[in-house]
C-alpha cells in the first residue's frame, strides 16, 4: 500500500521483532497445549507463556501471577466489570461509577449491571474531556462499589490523572478499574503506585498482534474475580480456553519493545504533532478539541467547522485517518465522547482523528498536512466560504 498511515489509535502495524518471534513460535516446537504439562511439548509451551506473562507484568510493575490472558482489551473490560460483579458485588446494593467518554466495552457492561439492580452514575467530563477529580470525589459515596475510568481516551487522546483517581478510590475503599488499551507501552504505568485494582491491556495498539490482551488483577486487593466464560480451568479458573502461544509471544515481544522505546516513541510523536499543527497553520478556523496539557500527543481530535469529516477523508484518498473510534465507525450516531464534551452535531461531524506512531516519518506528516490543507481549501471554495 502506498498510502500514509495516520490511524495508530485504531491499530498499529506489527513490529518486525514481533513478527520474527511469532514466526519462531509457530515454526518451532511451541505447538504444545500449555495446559497439557504431562509431556515436554506442553511443558515447553507452558514455560514460554509464563516467561511472556512476566514480560507483560514488568511493563506495569506487577507480579506475573496478576496477569490473566484475554482475547483483547474489550474482553478484559467485560471480564473486569462483570467478573468483579459476580465475585465481589453480586449480593450488594449500591452504585458504580464510570464516565460518558468511556469505550463501549465499558459502558455496555455497566448497562448490564444496571439491569441487575446497581445504579450507574455517569460522569460528564470537563470541557477539555478530562475527568474532574473534585466531581469524582464528591460523586463517590458510601454506596459506591466500583469506579471504571480509562487512562487515555481513544478518540481524543485525553490523558486522565489515574494516579490521583486511584488515590481517591483507595481512600474511599472502592474497586478501581482502568481501561489502559491506549496508554499501555506509551506512557509509564505503575499499578501499585497508581493503586489500581484491575487494568485492561491491549496488544495491537502497541505494535503487537490482534486477538490477544490481558487483564491485571491486583493480588493484594482483589486476588481473583469470577469467570464470565465457562468451560475450563485455565488462567486460575478465571478465563477458560486454550491459550494461543504464538499471539502471547507476540504481545510479550511488543511489550518488551515498548519498555525499551517508550521515551523515544513519546519524543517522536510529540515532534510529529508539532510539525503537523505548524504545517496546517493556514487553516485558520481549525480547532483542537482538547488542550495540550491533558492530551497524549499521539492522538489528535481536530475539528474543521462547517465541513464534513467524511468528505475530507474521501478527498484525502492516500492518507489513512478516521472520524473517531474504530469500534463506532459504522454507526451513524454522533460520537458520544465528543457529545459529552459539549460539541454539537455539526462540530462532531466536522471532527477528524489523526494519530501518529513509531513508524510515522516527518515527511509523511508534511505530506498529510499539505493534503489536508488542500482538501479543506477546495471544500471551502465549493461551499463559497
Amino acid at each position: 500500500m502506498n498510502s500514509i498511515y495516520l490511524d495508530y489509535a485504531s491499530s498499529t502495524p506489527l513490529a518486525n521483532e514481533v513478527v520474527d518471534e511469532m514466526v519462531s513460535a509457530i515454526s518451532n516446537n511451541d505447538f504444545g497445549n500449555p495446559s497439557s504439562t504431562d509431556h515436554e511439548y506442553g511443558k515447553h509451551a507452558y514455560d514460554l507463556i509464563e516467561d511472556c506473562r512476566r514480560d507483560v507484568a514488568n511493563l506495569i510493575h506487577a507480579d506475573q501471577r496478576e496477569i490473566i490472558w484475554t482475547s483483547g482489551a474489550t474482553e478484559a473490560n467485560n471480564l473486569a466489570i462483570l467478573g468483579s460483579y459476580e465475585f465481589n458485588l453480586k449480593n450488594k446494593s449500591g452504585n458504580i461509577i464510570t464516565s460518558m467518554t468511556e469505550h463501549k466495552s465499558v459502558i455496555e457492561p455497566f448497562k448490564t449491571l444496571e439491569k441487575k439492580g446497581l445504579r450507574v452514575l455517569l460522569l460528564s467530563p470537563k470541557k477539555n474531556g478530562e475527568i474532574d477529580l473534585n466531581k469524582l470525589e464528591k460523586t463517590i459515596n458510601e454506596d459506591t462499589l466500583m469506579v471504571s475510568l480509562m487512562h487515555i481516551n481513544n478518540e481524543t487522546g485525553v490523558l486522565n490523572d489515574i494516579e490521583s483517581i486511584g488515590e481517591i478510590c483507595r481512600k474511599k475503599n472502592v474497586i478501581f478499574h482502568v481501561d489502559a488499551a491506549q496508554s499501555i507501552g506509551k506512557v509509564s504505568i505503575d499499578v501499585k503506585n497508581f493503586k489500581v485494582d484491575m487494568m485492561s491491556l491491549a496488544s495491537h495498539k502497541i505494535y503487537g498482534p490482534k486477538g490477544i490482551g490481558a487483564l491485571y488483577i491486583n493480588g493484594e486487593t482483589l486476588g481473583r474475580i469470577a469467570p464470565i466464560l465457562q468451560g475450563g480451568g485455565q488462567e486460575r479458573g478465571i478465563r477458560p480456553g486454550t491459550l494461543p502461544t504464538h499471539q502471547i509471544v507476540g504481545m510479550a515481544a511488543a511489550f518488551r519493545l515498548a519498555k525499551k522505546h517508550m521515551n523515544n516513541d513519546l519524543n517522536h510523536i510529540t515532534k510529529c504533532r508539532a510539525l503537523f499543527l505548524k504545517s496546517i497553520a493556514s487553516i485558520e478556523d481549525a480547532v483542537i478539541n482538547t488542550d495540550e496539557v491533558s492530551t497524549f500527543p499521539g492522538i489528535m481530535s481536530l475539528r474543521l467547522p462547517d465541513l464534513d469529516a467524511e468528505s475530507i477523508i474521501f478527498g484525502m484518498k492516500t492518507i489513512a485517518l478516521s472520524k473517531g473510534s474504530a469500534c463506532t465507525s459504522d454507526s451513524d450516531e454522533p460520537s458520544h465522547v465528543l457529545k459529552s464534551m459539549g460539541l454539537n452535531q455539526e462540530e462532531i461531524r466536522g471532527t477528524l482523528r489523526i494519530s501518529f506512531g513509531r513508524y510515522t516519518t516527518m515527511n509523511e506528516v508534511s505530506i498529510a498536512a499539505e493534503a489536508l490543507t488542500k482538501i479543506v481549501t477546495h471544500l471551502k471554495l465549493i461551499k463559497g466560504q
